[in-house]
């Protein structure tokens, strides 16, 4: 982690106060926290990012399963004409069954791809080791902090309730 303060806080409230107050600052966070605060954090900052970008990645599976299934089925059918009494080598049918499940196959290998890119797997750099954020205490990480604005961040950690602020160099 690279010029990086980690603040622990007693209350979820000062930990969305302080995080709102440095997201209007320009700082990017990450929180750590014992229960799942999903819901409070799209209440102040809005829905993530990712979460708009999954939808993508699923539909370019869909598509590209849709038009796989039909290249497969058609070029299956063109390769080894089988002429069978009068019923067409094309068939409709056949051709909608396939491109179906190639579009649902296709779509959820996308969303499963897309959502470890998204979420950043596997997460190599960040290491906080706090035993007390897994059971009764939140925390707030600020990373990429310049050398002057390091008092201001501590100042505003501090002044929203934060009970200790440490300090992460370089690694």
């Amino acid at each position: 982690m690279q010029n990086s303060l980690f603040g622990k806080f007693i209350y979820l409230d000062e930990l969305l106060d302080a995080a709102h107050k440095l997201n209007l600052a320009g700082f990017s966070f990450k929180t750590f926290s014992p229960i799942p605060i999903l819901h409070e954090l799209e209440e102040v900052f809005g829905p993530p990012a990712h979460k708009r970008l999954l939808r993508y990645f699923t539909l370019f599976g869909g598509v590209t399963g849709l038009i796989m299934g039909f290249i497969i089925v058609l070029g299956t059918a063109a390769l080894y004409v089988l002429p069978r009494g009068g019923r067409p080598i094309f068939s409709i049918t056949p051709t909608l069954l396939i491109s179906y499940e190639t579009t649902i196959l296709f779509g959820v290998g996308m969303t499963l791809l897309g959502f470890v890119f998204l979420a950043g797997l596997p997460a190599f750099k960040l290491r906080i080791d706090e035993p007390e954020i897994g059971s009764d205490t939140f925390g707030l990480l600020i990373e990429g902090i310049r050398e002057d604005k390091f008092e201001y961040v501590r100042s505003i950690l501090l002044e929203h309730g934060a009970s200790e602020v440490k300090k992460f160099e370089e690694n």
